[in-house]
């Protein structure tokens, strides 16, 4: 199983890193990987000035602000451990983790 949550502090839709996890995060694309990979996909994305409380919920989030404030978001945890602080994986280190290849457009 893979277990990622994504601990933002707002939902900046001109980040693409955080688009990308944003179309692993869709239950449809959840569903097909479910289907066609070995390992089960579960992903969590939380969003601080949506709701406080999934950060308050977690102890690895909240030892997290109690050293560094606001300055560690985004966190990233993967299976219960934090695997970023600060920063969101890249499209490539979410491709690599995955398996699978993934691309995202943009505007510019």
């Amino acid at each position: 199983m893979i277990n990622i949550s994504y601990y933002c502090l707002v939902d900046d839709e001109n980040c693409p890193e955080l688009e990308a996890f944003k179309s692993v995060h869709d239950i449809g694309f959840r569903n097909f990987y479910n289907h066609h990979s070995e390992e089960k996909l579960i992903t969590h994305l939380y969003i601080k000035s949506e709701s406080y409380t999934p950060f308050f919920q977690n102890e690895l989030v909240v030892k997290e602000l109690k050293k560094n404030g606001s300055n560690a978001l985004p966190l990233v945890i993967i299976n219960n451990e934090i695997i970023k602080r600060g920063d969101l994986l890249t499209v490539e280190e979410l491709s690599e983790l995955l398996s699978i290849g993934i691309s995202i457009q943009s505007d510019d």
